[in-house]
């Protein structure tokens, strides 16, 4: 098997943590970060109980860390107010964007709801 792309999930909530359990079983895509900015949020305590890097102060906690951990994708499942700079600052640093918000920025993209 290939090397796994390594991801970052920003949104602990609902639809968060539902992507979270996805990749956790995916051939393709290794989740290394959950990112949020609610310390006390269940999705990042949940994340961090499953081995997964956490970060608390938002988007800009995780940036030292983007090079190092080799992140290639991030998945936004914030909202579509903060997306726009999630993406510019991680796309500066050559990661790909998936925005699952609705801001509406760059192609849609539906993730499977029940995937086997």
């Amino acid at each position: 098997m290939s090397k796994k792309l390594k991801a970052v999930i920003i949104g602990p909530g609902n639809i968060g943590t539902d992507l979270l359990m996805k990749m956790q079983r995916s051939e393709w895509i290794e989740p290394v970060w959950m990112v949020g900015i609610d310390p006390e949020s269940e999705g990042l305590k949940r994340a961090a109980e499953m081995g997964i890097k956490t970060c608390a102060t938002g988007v800009d906690g995780i940036l030292p860390h983007i090079i190092e951990d080799d992140i290639r994708v991030a998945f936004d499942a914030t909202s579509a107010y903060v997306h726009a700079e999630n993406s510019r600052k991680l796309n500066e640093l050559g990661v790909i964007m998936v925005d699952l918000t609705p801001a509406a920025i760059g192609p849609f993209c539906i993730p499977p709801v029940n995937l086997t």
